[in-house]
């Protein structure tokens, strides 16, 4: 009998074990439940966004909500302030800008035919005065005058190699424009020679076309006017904040013309050393 007990007794006992295991199984997948429901708050998404976008067709149950651009890049920030004007469920904006250079330009030249909703301007103001920057201004608007200022130099090396290749194509293959990019070249040469091969190969030009020696050739040809074009990009630098300036102005006069906004403004983020593009252009509806 005393066995049989005993039997009983740990019987028992191991169906309170498991009992309290199935507890805590079923406790800590109800915990882990309640941490993925607070977690799936966040849900990334990709998509291309313009200022025709549907947001409902992205966001099913889009309800009250505020759109933020961090570093939006060339026209996506245009499209933000669009889009928050147009959605009625987007009641506040704040948008950093960045790479003024990708941004499409109303009065700059398009194929014949081509219609879109361009970057620039976005403000009456500047689209009635048929204002055009043109990428060159644009890529100034993108240097940092306040790094340059304490001391982070522009990579003038690079950008007289950038400069002589051109040359080089232009006057070696004929060709003046071009959409290919050779990227970051720079970093991966050994010298002149090594960027010049590299980058030809970059845009499927005819290396043999070309010899080392008249490579060479052109670096001394024009290596002494290497200050000039330091003296250049100076210039480049000291001018950019005047065009990022105005790009940000013409997005706010957008802004100040709608009949929905109860404030809007720019802000100033960011320390500019350690991000340029550091103003928000900030808005509430009413």
């Amino acid at each position: 009998d005393a066995v049989e007990v005993d039997c009983s007794s740990r019987s028992n006992c191991r169906e309170l074990c498991e009992e309290e295991k199935e507890q805590r199984k079923v406790a800590s997948l109800k915990a882990k439940a309640s941490r993925s429901k607070e977690a799936n708050i966040y849900s990334p998404l990709t998509s291309f966004i313009t200022a025709e976008t549907e947001l409902h067709d992205i966001v099913g149950d889009l309800e009250d909500c505020v759109i933020v651009g961090l570093h939006t890049c060339g026209d996506l920030a245009p499209s933000t302030l669009r889009l928050f004007n147009a959605v009625p469920e987007i009641k506040a904006v704040c948008s950093v800008g960045c790479c003024y250079h990708l941004l499409s330009e109303e009065h700059e030249m398009h194929e014949e035919g081509t219609q879109g909703t361009w970057g620039f301007p976005l403000g009456r103001y500047l689209k009635e005065e048929g204002w055009f920057c043109g990428r060159n201004a644009r890529m100034a608007a993108c240097l940092a005058l306040e790094r340059v200022a304490v001391g982070q130099m522009l990579p003038t090396e690079s950008l007289f190699y950038r400069a002589v290749l051109q040359v080089i194509v232009e006057e070696c293959y004929g060709i003046k424009r071009s959409d290919r990019n050779i990227g970051k070249v720079y970093s991966k040469s050994s010298s002149f020679l090594d960027y010049v091969r590299i980058s030809l190969k970059k845009l499927e030009l005819d290396e043999s076309k070309i010899s080392d020696s008249l490579v060479l050739e052109y670096f001394e040809k024009y290596k002494h006017r290497m200050n000039e074009l330091e003296a250049f990009n100076m210039l480049k630098v000291v001018l950019g904040p005047c065009i990022e300036v105005l790009i940000l102005l013409d997005r706010l006069c957008y802004l100040k013309e709608q009949e929905n906004i109860a404030w809007s403004g720019l802000v100033k983020l960011f320390d500019p050393i350690k991000s340029p593009r550091c103003y928000a252009v900030v808005a509430l509806k009413k």
